[in-house]
């Protein structure tokens, strides 16, 4: 696709009325989690937590995220047009980041209060954002839509507010105003949630035997294992690498712009997602953002300037704006519309959930151990290994699909780069 063509499509997508909720509720929605995204941890060091004790709240967390996502997208699925559902999580989780300023500072239960106020937003939050990419994944098959244009109002917010975020926090000294307006920005999404038009999403009443049929296919399995690991990896970083440039004396200012820098070449990447899926195949992509994070957490292995990370955090662009998004995009390829929410929870199973989990709880233990500085060249080798592993299970699937092409049958492995349709990988899955 030329940039001609690609600027009139962009064009034709951002004059539809109809998708002109979707990309608001999209900004507001991850405003509303990414103004705290980066502070979370430097808040649990201000009210005296430990770094192990950050390490056992993102261990947590990404236990629940095992549950969560799931929970969703099968809850999504059975019930259909399940937008009142996913207004009312939206609501709940703004109201109770509310509980984040309340929690005391330095005290014997401090520990626990934190975990639990922590427990309940992220529970809800997961919950909601679950069921909105749902909402925008059956968007994207239903009415043939990019998915990426949507997804970069999201990105546009990453970069606004993460930059909001670090400044409010640096000027007035407190962590207090990033909650309420995390707070305000969900409760307006939650309500704008109410305008979506999801009746064309119609319960299914077969679910467990379609998602079985999905999970006996190689591709799918190879392309979950590839979420997980880059689970790990972002596991680790969202947990100790904002500690880690705090130690290295980075200002709440600079640990926000490690989000801000990164976000207009991640919006430049999520927009053009698509065409990029479609000269490469979305395993390649995914492929490409494992390497990536290689290099940014050998990156990290030699900073002792923090200002340098704003370098490394350009690749961020890769890793999310790209390779998450082309892992989206290989769901709608991959999954059908009865089960596409349930499939966008195990995708967030595998990528937030167990992948986080393991980077989480490994990472927390190997650090202890071996410190920062050898955990981030560690972690850079097993990235390097998931991609090339990766890269070899993928093409020698395809090469088995090649030689056992029958040109009087359809071949799954024809769009094998693209995603499977998803007619051609239930039949496989039958056989």
């Amino acid at each position: 696709m030329n940039i001609t063509a690609g600027f009139q499509r962009f064009l034709k997508d951002l004059l539809n009325l109809k998708l002109v909720v979707i990309k608001i509720i999209y900004f507001f929605l991850l405003a509303g989690i990414v103004i705290l995204w980066p502070q979370f941890t430097i808040h649990q060091e201000a009210i005296g937590l430990t770094k192990y004790q950050t390490g056992i709240i993102g261990s947590v967390m990404s236990g629940i995220t095992i549950i969560i996502p799931l929970l969703g997208g099968i809850i999504g699925d059975k019930v259909g047009n399940y937008k009142v559902i996913l207004s009312i999580a939206t609501v709940l989780a703004g109201v109770s980041s509310l509980l984040f300023p309340a929690v005391p500072s330095a005290k014997e239960m401090t520990f626990w209060v934190y975990m639990a106020v922590r427990v309940c937003f992220g529970t809800l939050q997961m919950f909601s954002f679950t069921l909105y990419e749902g909402v925008v994944m059956a968007y994207t098959q239903e009415y043939n839509i990019d998915f990426g244009f949507q997804r970069a109002w999201g990105t546009l917010a990453v970069f606004i507010s993460s930059l909001l975020g670090g400044y409010v926090t640096q000027a007035s000294g407190s962590f207090s105003t990033i909650f309420y307006l995390s707070a305000g920005f969900h409760v307006f999404t939650g309500v704008l949630m109410l305008f979506l038009n999801v009746e064309f999403k119609l319960p299914t009443p077969s679910l467990k035997r379609q998602i079985f049929r999905h999970l006996r296919n190689i591709e799918v399995l190879m392309f979950l294992g590839a979420m997980l690991a880059a689970g790990v990896f972002i596991g680790y970083l969202e947990t100790f690498m904002y500690r880690f440039l705090s130690d290295l004396s980075a200002s709440p200012l600079l640990i926000s712009l490690t989000v801000t820098v990164g976000a207009p070449f991640e919006l430049l990447l999520t927009l053009v997602a698509a065409s990029v899926v479609d000269r490469l195949g979305h395993a390649h992509v995914i492929m490409l953002g494992l390497l990536a994070y290689a290099v940014r957490l050998l990156g990290f292995s030699f900073l002792t300037n923090p200002w340098w990370s704003l370098a490394l955090e350009i690749l961020e662009s890769i890793t999310n704006g790209l390779m998450f998004s082309a892992g989206i995009m290989y769901c709608t390829a991959l999954f059908s519309l009865e089960t596409i929410t349930t499939f966008r929870g195990i995708f967030g199973l595998s990528y937030f959930g167990i992948g986080k989990l393991l980077g989480t709880i490994v990472g927390t233990e190997i650090r202890e151990m071996i410190g920062d500085i050898k955990t981030f060249r560690l972690l850079s080798a097993v990235a390097f290994a998931a991609s090339v592993l990766y890269y070899v299970g993928f093409t020698i699937l395809k090469r088995l699909r090649n030689k056992n092409f029958k040109p009087t049958q359809p071949n799954p492995s024809d769009k094998l780069d693209r995603g499977v349709d998803n007619t051609a990988m239930e039949r496989s899955a039958m056989d």
